[in-house]
């Protein structure tokens, strides 16, 4: 079987330094194993994240470093051990949602122990391995924000409006510049073109039409819209409703049937390419 030569696992000492002498860029992926309705696969987060970072690589050079999937409970501020354990009694199955901590069987982690392990790793890469640039892909929105506190609070934040790039640049720490990439960052006109010439909501909900199509874009098998009917299988918050409704957090059956393959390939495509175009941008400008 043959190695994929970007995987910082799988590559020897020397062809490590080979590889960071060519390209200085290191690439982290962090995401939650996460419930995204009864169609999806639980790693939607985990494996785009770091499917993203692969192919990025594979344009622009780079180590990615093996997938975490470690990301933080909750909208920042994030849940602390005490918050996490304490929502552990409460009923798993409530309709819309009504578990804050985590989606069962999804497994969340404190800001404690998040905070501790991003802190620890981006010392390791900037202060031992001296890389040049950090790409910090949280598809899992909370773990980008905690990136962007660690840095401003650890390291340097700027902002800088540098020629060509497209996300904003999160700063310097120990010399290493840090980018902090999330799931809508290189997508979200594509998204909106698609859902107003299809008619679907504009609010991008959770699990919704938009993830479900990154996510099947990665393997087919990825999504499966036959376990949302409720007659033939168990339900963990609930029957999704058929149409949209006025303040609802979840997606309806009509926005998945809206789903093509096409949307999926078209989508995927235009986010790694605007993403290692990015990556590249930022790089040349270190240089």
């Amino acid at each position: 079987m043959s190695r994929n030569m970007h995987k910082y696992e799988e590559l020897t000492p020397y062809e490590f330094n080979k590889e960071k002498e060519r390209a200085s860029i290191v690439y982290v992926a962090v995401g939650p194993v996460e419930y995204h309705e009864e169609c999806n696969v639980l790693g939607v987060d985990t494996n785009n994240g770091y499917r993203w970072c692969l192919e990025a690589a594979e344009k622009t050079g780079g180590i990615v470093f093996p997938l975490i999937p470690v990301a933080p409970a909750g909208a920042p501020p994030s849940w602390t051990r005490e918050q996490i354990q304490s929502k552990y009694t409460d009923p798993l199955f409530e309709e819309e949602y009504k578990m804050t901590v985590g989606l069962y069987p999804g497994v969340f982690f404190s800001r404690e122990i998040c905070e501790s392990l991003y802190l620890e790793l981006l010392e390791a890469l900037a202060l031992e391995m001296k890389f040049k640039l950090c790409v910090f892909v949280g598809f899992h929105g909370p773990a980008e924000d905690m990136i962007k506190k660690i840095v401003s609070e650890f390291g340097h934040t700027d902002e800088r409006n540098l020629e060509g790039v497209q996300n904003e640049n999160v700063g310097n720490f120990h010399g290493m510049r840090v980018m902090a990439i999330q799931s809508e960052d290189y997508n979200r006109d594509v998204i909106r073109d698609y859902y107003s010439k299809h008619n679907i909501s504009e609010k991008l909900r959770h699990g919704g039409l938009w993830e479900t199509a990154l996510n099947a874009a990665i393997n087919p098998e990825y999504f499966k819209p036959e376990f949302l009917d409720e007659t033939k299988y168990p339900q963990h918050y609930g029957a999704l409703k058929e149409d949209d409704f006025e303040g609802s957090v979840r997606p309806c059956k009509a926005e998945y049937r809206k789903f093509t393959p096409e949307f999926a390939r078209e989508m995927h495509h235009v986010t790694v390419t605007r993403f290692a175009d990015d990556v590249l941008n930022v790089y040349k400008n270190l240089k």
